[in-house]
């Protein structure tokens, strides 16, 4: 499910519900002291080589699920720079940095694409703001602490003072870790018997185009829906144009470079920035295998009482071949607010990718 340029839908919302932060006596609109500070290194992956600091301060933890508590603010700030000092962490390289402009990743600057403020309206409701133009300066204390000071402009002309005094750690996303996977390094036959097809909501697609993940799985499911290893989960990202009646159409679906914009078309498997994203496979024995999906086709064959007869044949990024078969019934079900929420609190650098959805969580024993 791709992303919208911002990490969130950007509101253009009233002064009034910004009650998160304080307003300022000495001329700032909204003034927040931060003391929590989340953050993230995700390497040179800037579009000349530039490293890519991606951080969260805020003037509260998360929940439980990885959201905004009501009545907190946070400020994102996707951050390019040079390489962090090698030592014992990684840390934000000091200095002063500017607002840039979209799609540019120069040394010295933040991204409008996915630096913003997030908070909460008077009913609890999040809101997210974009900004128009800011600084953020980044220093070290006599002490040795780290400090952050950023004066910002955001797109209801409102200013906004941010300031953190305290430790500054950062999670090391830049070596490809995928989840704790293998590489996948056998050919497959997945003759599925569960499946599950999601409705995702998302922007940016062709005219009248859906998207919908698929699921199929050949192991079996306990009491409480977990899959029981060893076999495998399949996740297919498709793009389609719904039957008058909502459901998912008959017809050969191929893996191609425009999917989202064409009817009958899948997004290949990707690894971004420690997420997975596309059409992938997950094989579970003794250890977890991860494929990631490059070529191949789904061709689905609708018969009566929402059944469906549906076959595969996929190769992943390092050749090995996935072929199998479903059949069954396959019923579409929109995606929940609870189902794309986080696992868990943490701070991902959003990707420009459909995200995988798992439908089947594995029991390991």
């Amino acid at each position: 499910m791709r992303y919208c340029p911002f990490p969130y839908p950007i509101l253009f919302l009233a002064i009034a519900v910004l009650t998160a932060c304080q307003r300022d006596s000495d001329g700032t609109d909204y003034h927040t002291e931060a003391f929590e500070f989340f953050g993230e290194y995700n390497g040179s992956i800037g579009n000349n080589g530039e490293h890519n600091y991606f951080i969260c301060l805020a003037d509260d933890t998360f929940d439980a699920r990885g959201a905004a508590k009501p009545g907190a603010s946070y400020y994102y700030f996707d951050i390019f720079s040079s390489q962090s000092v090698p030592g014992s962490g990684i840390t934000v390289p000091p200095g002063r940095y500017v607002l840039g402009v979209p799609g540019a990743t120069n040394v010295g600057t933040f991204t409008p694409n996915y630096s913003l403020f997030v908070g909460n309206d008077r009913t609890g409701k999040p809101i997210e703001i974009a900004f128009t133009n800011g600084i953020l300066t980044i220093s070290i204390t006599e002490t040795g602490t780290y400090e952050f000071e950023a004066e910002l402009t955001d797109l209801t002309g409102m200013t906004h003072y941010m300031h953190y005094v305290g430790p500054v750690a950062l999670s090391d996303k830049s070596q490809g870790i995928i989840n704790g996977y293998q590489p996948l390094a056998s050919d497959l036959n997945i003759l599925a018997h569960a499946a599950n097809a999601t409705l995702y909501d998302m922007d940016g697609l062709g005219d009248g185009i859906s998207n919908v993940i698929l699921s199929f799985t050949d192991m079996d499911l306990d009491a409480e829906g977990y899959a029981m290893p060893p076999g495998s989960i399949l996740n297919i990202d498709c793009y389609m144009r719904l039957t008058d009646n909502g459901r998912i159409p008959a017809g050969l679906y191929g893996i191609a470079a425009d999917w989202g914009q064409r009817d009958s078309t899948l997004s290949p498997g990707e690894e971004i920035n420690g997420q997975l994203v596309g059409t992938l496979v997950e094989n579970y024995g003794d250890n977890a295998f991860l494929g990631l999906i490059t070529e191949g086709s789904l061709h689905i064959i609708d018969s009566t009482e929402l059944q469906y007869n549906i076959t595969y044949v996929f190769h992943t990024d390092t050749g090995y071949e996935l072929t199998g078969s479903y059949h069954g019934p396959l019923n579409l079900a929109s995606a929940s607010t609870a189902s794309i929420s986080k696992d868990g609190p943490g701070l991902h650098r959003p990707v420009p990718s459909p995200l995988t959805r798992q439908h089947y969580k594995v029991r390991m024993r």
